[in-house]
């Protein structure tokens, strides 16, 4: 008689093969179950199992959101999630296997139907071109299990998406360490003046998430983003402060205690008096460098997004804005730029891209590069390779001009568009491996992501 495991790889193979048909959500979700319970040590989990579904031609999404890649990886981390309350983790409980599917469908139906997602993400937000490419957060509500750490017993959620407000303030915090050019008041109204777009926008059509609270989000900002003293430290070497950040994985390590500071914050805001923090932490036994593992656990359950919220994406943007206004409205010559800057460099490109003539381009490009080299921005054997797939992202966007430069108005327009439309231009969030797309980070070559997140 054969083992589970030889029932699972013989129903894959007959599925594969094309000998028994996939016709539904639940074929596609048992597909997905068997991948991931005997894959699940894989070093990306959740994006190796949807890797596999795309590769045979299996998708969650129907019509419009076929291959989405968001909904598909989103649904394999529900079974990851469902995987994990079913084992209990902390008890070290018997695997799953092959024949336990039916019972844990059942028992894991609300995070695994069809329609599940309705409750995670808008259909707005869905859709997105870019939530379409890449993996990103629900924007409804936190994954589930999400907002505590790892091998600890998991906390009872204050709210659907406690994550939110922290995740925006520890963009801003490092956004502010790593481009400190606006002054920290700028930073801050643009921060929450895109918050408040975004939330009040979403509000609307969705009335059941919370509106914008300004004191709810200068809360948060309080514990991540705080301004800058005179024994502020210097920054690092910059390619190291530019290396993607990991927020997900954080939380997944224990680092930030959401919970507490989201309670201090309720508190706070029924008794209208400021509310001291509870002094007792989680206390952690990591085993091995950074963090024992868990962000590599956290990894593979689909814990951290390869492009962030459109609220974060929408403060970027207009940081970008802020740091480029004034630059002259016509052609900008190259010394008006600073190459240590992102979005100087990314207007620098968006110039280029506008000019007709290949040989004058060829001559800007290479001055670019020459001075972002320079800067310490990147490296030298990388920096021909980054101006030029960010070129090709630009080219379509300028080709109504036909070389013509606009004028400022439509200039920042016309970069505000292309920075929301491909926030991977801001390389603030790690990509999969598996998704073989150029990466815009300009971290130092051998920094494998997760271990600089933990500065």
């Amino acid at each position: 008689m054969g083992t589970k495991k030889d029932e699972a790889r013989e129903f894959l193979a007959n599925v594969e093969g094309g000998n028994v048909p996939v016709t539904c959500h639940d074929d596609v979700l048992r597909i997905a179950y068997i991948y991931m319970y005997e894959g699940l040590g894989n070093v990306q989990g959740v994006f190796d199992v949807v890797e596999k579904l795309h590769a045979h031609g299996w998708s969650f999404g129907e019509s419009e959101l076929r291959f989405n890649r968001t909904l598909d990886i989103f649904y394999v981390a529900q079974i990851a999630a469902a995987y994990y309350r079913w084992t209990d983790q902390l008890n070290g409980d018997e695997d799953l296997n092959f024949s336990d599917f039916d019972a844990f469908y059942t028992a894991h139906h609300a995070l695994l139907h069809p329609t599940a997602w309705r409750s995670y993400y808008s259909t707005t937000f869905l859709t997105q071109p870019t939530t379409t490419r890449f993996y990103r957060m629900p924007d409804l509500q936190d994954l589930p299990d999400s907002s505590s750490p790892l091998c600890l017993p998991r906390e009872n959620p204050v709210s659907e998406h406690v994550l939110r407000l922290p995740r925006w303030a520890y963009t801003v915090g490092r956004t502010r360490h790593r481009q400190p050019l606006l002054p920290f008041d700028t930073i801050t109204k643009i921060a929450l003046r895109t918050l408040d777009a975004v939330l009040t926008r979403l509000h609307a059509a969705y009335p059941s998430t919370p509106p914008f609270s300004e004191s709810h989000a200068r809360f948060w900002l309080d514990e991540y983003y705080t301004p800058p003293t005179a024994e502020s430290k210097p920054r690092k070497d910059i390619r190291e402060v530019w290396g993607p950040h990991h927020f997900g994985l954080n939380v997944a390590s224990g680092l930030y205690d959401i919970h507490s500071l989201e309670a201090q914050y309720l508190a706070q805001l029924s008794s209208g008096k400021a509310v001291e923090p509870e002094p007792s932490k989680p206390e952690f036994w990591w085993v091995g460098f950074p963090d024992g593992g868990t962000a590599i656990d956290a990894l593979q359950r689909g814990w951290q997004e390869e492009i962030g919220s459109e609220e974060e994406v929408e403060f970027l943007a207009a940081v970008a804005m802020e740091e480029t206004a004034g630059l002259g409205a016509g052609a900008i010559k190259m010394d008006e730029l600073d190459c240590s800057i992102r979005s100087h460099i990314l207007l620098a490109v968006m110039q280029a891209a506008l000019v007709k003539n290949m040989q004058e381009r060829e001559h800007f490009l290479g001055e670019l590069e020459k001075r972002m080299v320079q800067k310490g921005r990147i490296g030298e054997e990388r920096a021909g390779k980054w101006v030029r797939e960010a070129l090709e992202i630009m080219v379509p966007y300028v080709r109504v001009r036909q070389g013509e430069w606009p004028d400022t108005e439509e200039r920042d327009e016309m970069l505000r568009r292309i920075l929301v439309e491909n926030p991977l231009l801001f390389a603030r969030w790690k990509l999969s491996a598996v998704l073989r797309q150029f990466a815009f980070d300009d971290a130092k070559t051998g920094c494998h992501g997760c271990h600089i997140a933990y500065r």
